[in-house]
Order: structure tokens, then sequence, then C-alpha cells
């Protein structure tokens, strides 16, 4: 929806900075990721920052480029992962495996939505990085 977008975008920025995180593209595995990303990148440039947003295939394409983190390159730039809600982390852990074989330098994961299934310990301990989400699944009256 064109009015959440801006405000996920919003939240999401919000919740990087108010950590120190910096980066300087932000995406994930496709398809949960991608409106997320996109509404990243829409407040960095209306914060002035540039921020480019990309996708991660789940597997490696086997023809044309070949490629499994398609959009603006990642290579040796810090990258932030996106998802919209994780679970079990796979999404996410799998997106971090892809933006790696690129090149890119994965800072933190974070979500909007974390259900408190796991997720985050699973992701910290495995990819080694932050893992941040803007809400809880109890703050949503989702317990």
């Amino acid at each position: 929806h064109h009015e959440a977008s801006k405000l996920v975008g919003q939240v999401m920025l919000s919740l990087m900075d108010d950590a120190g995180i910096d980066f300087e593209c932000a995406g994930g595995l496709t398809m949960g990721a991608d409106p997320v990303g996109t509404a990243v990148m829409r407040a960095a440039v209306d914060a002035g920052r540039p921020v480019d947003a990309f996708v991660v295939r789940k597997a490696q394409k086997s023809y044309g480029m070949g490629r499994q983190v398609e959009g603006p390159s990642v290579e040796g730039r810090k990258v932030l992962v996106l998802e919209d809600t994780s679970t079990t982390g796979g999404s996410a852990l799998t997106a971090v495996e892809g933006v790696r074989k690129a090149g890119g330098n994965v800072v933190a994961v974070a979500v909007i939505v974390d259900r408190d299934t796991g997720a985050k310990e699973k992701i910290e301990a495995e990819a080694g990085v932050p893992y941040l989400f803007a809400f809880g699944k109890d703050e949503l009256g989702l317990g």
C-alpha cells in the first residue's frame, strides 16, 4: 500500500539509525523482502541518503548472467538484509549467503515483525550479524 510503504521505509531506516547500523544496500529474499527493500530505498532517498535496493533469488540462475542477487551490485558494499517477518530465519539466512557469495558485506538482518520463534537467535548465531526488528508480535496484538 502506498501509504504503508512510506511508513515502513521510515520505521526501518530509523531502526537502523538508532542501532548505529550503516549500510549502502538493502534487500533480501524475493518476494517477502522486495517491498521492504524498496520502501527503505525510498525513505533513504527522501532523507538525502544513497541506498540501493536489490533482490536475492532462492537459487542462482542457470542461464543469462547466472546471478542470484539482482539489482545494483552489492560487491564490496555494506548490506542490510531485510525481511517482512521471520519465523525460522531460513529466508534471511538464504539471502545472507547469496549476498556474501556476491561479495557483499552483510552488516545486519532486520525485519518488520518478529514472531518470537527463535529466528533472532538462529540468525545471530549462524550469520554472525545483529538481528533487529521494528515490532514484536505481542506489540501488534498477535500474542
